[in-house]
């Protein structure tokens, strides 16, 4: 992966943000993030667009993560949506692939989050491509 993406980052924890960031750089993926906690700054960085991938923590004090899904679906539905938590739950998870998110990766296991990363840009590019054809 050559490219920088662009990811908007939904994350109340610094901590956990910069693991993230870390492991990105450890699995080669150039990126430039946006961090933001809450609501307001979500649906600004939303309208402000050109993100090529939306990381979202599930629970967080003054927004959460299902919340956060419908408004990206709304708003960039074709922006892949991948909840990074530590608190999601299988039942929670179900319903959020069911709702649109692309994936879900657990805070505990993130050597998983480039391969769902770069499947998920792949899906985007193949729904491109067919739309195309």
């Amino acid at each position: 992966m050559t490219e920088t993406l662009r990811i908007l980052h939904l994350e109340d924890n610094p901590l956990d943000a910069e693991m993230i960031l870390d492991r990105l750089a450890l699995d080669g993926i150039a990126c430039e993030t946006v961090r933001v906690q809450t609501r307001a700054d979500f649906v600004a960085a939303l309208e402000q667009g050109g993100f090529d991938l939306i990381l979202c923590d599930y629970s967080m004090p003054a927004f959460d993560g299902a919340s956060a899904l419908v408004l990206t679906q709304e708003k960039c539905p074709d922006v892949p949506f991948i909840f990074v938590s530590g608190t999601i739950g299988e039942d929670r998870a179900v319903e959020a692939l069911k709702g649109g998110a692309t994936d879900y990766v657990l805070k505990d296991r993130p050597a998983r989050l480039a391969p769902s990363i770069k499947r998920a840009l792949r899906e985007v590019e193949e729904r491109i491509q067919r739309r195309r054809a």
